[in-house]
C-alpha cells in the first residue's frame, strides 16, 4: 500500500516518449526538435523489437507464472526471475541496459528550457489528479493510510532486538536486510505481515473501484514513472 498511495504524490512520467513530447507542447511549452522526435521513435521501436524477442523466448512454465492471480506482484516476480535461464537474464540485462544508455541519451539533447517545461507540465498533472478526487475518494485514502500506519507500527512493536539491529544495520543494503529479516521471522509475524498485505490489497481494490477511466490513466502513468525510478536506484 505504501507503494500504491505514493503514487498520488509521486511525479508524473519523465521518459514514456510520447508524454515527453505531449508534456512540452502543453502550455506553450518548447517542442522537441525533429531530431529528437526522430531519436524517440527510433528508441521506442528498438525497445518494443527487444520485448517481443525476450518474450518469444519464455516457456509455458514461465508465461504461467506471469498468469497467475493467485500470486502477488513480487512472489510473481522472484518466481519468475528464477525460472530464467542463463541466456534469458543475458539478454533481460541487455534490454535493460539498451533502454538506460537511450534514455541518457534523449536527456542528453534537452535544454534547459526544456527540462524545465517537462517538470512543469507534470507538476500540473499531479495537482489536476490530486483536484479530481472526489471526497469519498480522499476519504478512502485517508483511511487506508491511517490503517497501514497502525499496522506498520503494530509489527514494528513485535520485532525482536535481533531483528531491529538487521534494520540498523549500516552495512547491509536494503535487499540484504529484507531478506534478512523475512528469514528472521516467527510464525506468528508472518500471517501478521500476510494480514497486512492482505488488508493493502483489499484498501487497493476499493479505492480502484471508484476511479474514473481518466484517473485510472493518470494512475497508469505515475506508476511507470514509479517502476522507473525503482530500476534506476536498483541499477544505481
Amino acid at each position: 500500500m505504501k507503494n500504491y498511495f505514493k503514487v498520488f504524490i509521486t511525479a508524473l512520467v519523465f521518459v514514456s516518449y510520447g508524454y515527453i513530447a505531449n508534456a512540452q507542447e502543453a502550455n506553450g511549452g518548447p517542442i522537441l526538435s525533429e531530431d529528437q522526435k526522430a531519436m524517440i521513435a527510433e528508441h521506442k521501436a528498438e525497445k518494443e523489437a527487444n520485448h517481443k524477442a525476450f518474450k518469444a523466448t519464455l516457456t509455458d512454465e514461465q508465461k504461467a507464472i506471469l498468469a497467475d492471480e493467485e500470486l502477488g506482484r513480487h512472489q510473481k516476480q522472484k518466481a519468475f526471475i528464477e525460472s530464467l535461464t542463463d541466456e534469458q537474464l543475458a539478454m533481460r540485462q541487455s534490454n535493460k541496459e539498451s533502454v538506460k544508455a537511450n534514455r541518457e541519451a534523449l536527456r542528453a539533447t534537452l535544454s534547459d528550457e526544456q527540462k524545465e517545461a517537462i517538470k512543469s507540465r507534470k507538476q500540473d498533472q499531479r495537482k489536476e489528479f490530486r483536484q479530481s478526487l472526489s471526497d469519498e475518494q480522499k476519504e478512502l485514502i485517508a483511511a487506508a493510510k491511517s490503517e497501514k500506519e497502525a499496522n506498520r507500527e503494530a509489527f514494528k512493536s513485535s520485532l525482536s532486538d535481533e531483528q531491529l539491529a538487521i534494520l540498523e544495520d549500516s552495512e547491509l543494503t536494503r535487499k540484504e536486510k529484507q531478506e534478512a529479516l523475512k528469514a528472521s521471522l516467527t510464525d506468528e509475524q508472518r500471517e501478521m505481515r500476510k494480514a497486512n498485505m492482505e488488508s493493502m490489497k483489499e484498501n487497493r481494490k476499493a479505492l480502484q473501484e471508484t476511479l474514473s477511466e481518466e484517473q485510472k490513466q493518470a494512475l497508469k502513468k505515475q506508476a511507470k514513472e514509479r517502476n522507473r525510478k525503482q530500476r534506476n536506484r536498483k541499477n544505481g
